[in-house]
């Protein structure tokens, strides 16, 4: 399993402007060379790759005449079609190690995430499973029939919220537990007419906030998540003496935010909650109460509770300064010099003060969070392993009882800083095998240098013709959509 890649159009440009999407700091070349590892050490036997969401980005800038042009197009299929054409036109090199996968008779389940939620729609998946046919059918020698596109057309299949093997792995992206990116209805997860995704605030943020802030790699924590003295040294440094005002951005894409989530929310709706229910338990076959115990396990999106929102683009702390400033100007005017310039420090200090006694929760308490979720998972399903992507940090551990929890981590481009090298250091994927008798082994790994490496590996306890699962794979027909992995 491999997850959160970021696949987006390539920017054009070579400086420190959205550097971490620029070609040279891409990890395609990395993709291609794990996957051919792993082919070749399942030579002979069948293998499925679970792409486990977020692999495609959606939010990104599109590159229209030759620039990077920030977005917030309709979440529909005339513009997600346009769009997954473009990422894969610039993708070639994966593309091409995608087909090779399907080419040596191994299948592809795509699960979507938040990033990649387009891929809910149909006329996406269609398009997207056409050109991994396509990559498969050139790498072969010959003609190709039409039975043959037919049968790697049933090696690839698609998920919209779980997926789960015949010997019970249990495969999610994970942000339906963050409140930010999370969907009340994933199978379906479109507004009333039917026809566009919601935008979620974490995908209005994207759009409309980080992606303008290009010096920034919205995919590195490290990147993003600075110290409020860091944030000031980052603003002097790149935006000072420049001409992109980071107060307009912040003003005008906070408005469109919040204006959009207050506009389009809606009452907990008890039909579309079933007919999500239902319909994941026949797309996946697992049980109706086993599927509903899960869903209740969401968080609610971020606008159901509109003060979170308020807080998290930190419109609060904003017009707390403002208070503060009007205090201070009241004391400038009333108070004799010297002594009225300690109106100045006002602000400062009401902000300071409110900082202190009401913090705004850190991002990794929600990576905790979603964290926590996957044992819960584990038994709702009776899963024997249960695999995330969505924090982008990469986890493992082999529980007591014999239950693995993983996170199949981040392979986005990153940077040492918006000015630095491409940083290549290791890629993390999830690897789970299962023998003839029903065991699990394997377990987080890591791609590093060319090789691939354990990280955290239980090995088979019985000699016996291993079988793969989950970029390793279950015995069933390739046809079998709904328990294929």
């Amino acid at each position: 399993m491999i997850s959160d890649i970021h696949l987006c159009e390539v920017e054009p440009g070579t400086g420190p402007w959205m550097r971490h999407r620029q070609r040279a700091f891409l990890p395609d070349g990395e993709i291609a060379s794990m996957l051919g590892a792993v082919l070749e050490a399942v030579r002979g036997q069948r293998m499925t790759l679970v792409l486990n969401g977020d692999v495609f980005d959606f939010d990104a800038p599109r590159v229209i005449d030759g620039r990077s042009v920030c977005h917030d197009l309709p979440r529909d299929a005339e513009h997600g079609v346009p769009a997954i054409a473009a990422i894969l036109d610039d993708h070639p090199i994966v593309v091409e190690a995608l087909g090779r996968v399907l080419d040596e008779g191994h299948e592809i389940v795509v699960v979507s995430g938040n990033h990649d939620v387009l891929l809910t729609l149909p006329e996406v998946r269609a398009h997207l499973a056409a050109r991994l046919c396509d990559a498969a059918l050139a790498v072969q020698r010959g003609e190709p029939s039409t039975s043959g596109r037919a049968s790697i057309a049933a090696r690839i299949h698609f998920r919209a919220w779980i997926h789960v093997t015949p010997d019970r792995i249990l495969i999610e992206h994970g942000h339906l537990y963050d409140p930010y990116c999370s969907y009340r209805y994933p199978m379906a997860p479109y507004d009333d007419d039917g026809r566009e995704i919601v935008a979620t605030m974490g995908s209005m943020g994207t759009r409309l906030l980080v992606s303008r802030l290009g010096y920034f790699n919205p995919h590195d924590d490290s990147s993003v998540m600075l110290s409020k003295l860091g944030y000031l040294l980052h603003w002097a440094r790149y935006y000072l003496l420049s001409r992109r005002w980071l107060a307009m951005i912040w003003a005008l894409g906070t408005a469109r935010i919040l204006g959009r989530l207050w506009r389009q929310r809606r009452p907990f709706c008890r039909a579309r909650y079933r007919g999500n229910v239902l319909a994941c338990a026949r797309e996946t076959g697992e049980r109706v109460a086993a599927v509903a115990r899960h869903a209740r396990l969401f968080e609610p999106p971020a606008e159901s509770r509109f003060v979170r929102v308020v807080r998290e683009l930190w419109v609060d702390h904003v017009l707390v300064v403002l208070v503060g400033a009007a205090i201070g100007a009241a004391i400038l005017a009333s108070v004799r010099l010297p002594l009225g310039l300690a109106g100045a420090l006002v602000p400062l200090l009401v902000f300071g003060l409110y900082d202190r006694v009401v913090p705004k929760p850190p991002l990794a308490e929600t990576w905790l969070r979603v964290g926590r979720v996957m044992r819960n998972v584990a038994k709702i399903h009776g899963a024997r392993a249960v695999v995330f992507g969505h924090t982008h940090n990469p986890e493992g551990a082999w529980e007591a009882d014999d239950v693995f929890i993983g996170n199949s981590g981040s392979w986005s481009a990153a940077t040492s800083g918006p000015d630095g090298a491409p940083c290549f250091g290791e890629h993390p994927f999830v690897w789970l095998t299962s023998d003839e008798q029903g065991e699990l082994s394997g377990g987080l790994y890591a791609w590093k240098r060319g090789v691939i490496e354990p990280r955290v590996v239980r090995e088979p306890r019985i000699e016996a013709p291993p079988h793969s699962e989950a970029v390793p794979r279950s015995e069933t027909s390739a046809g079998d959509d709904a328990r294929a992995v």
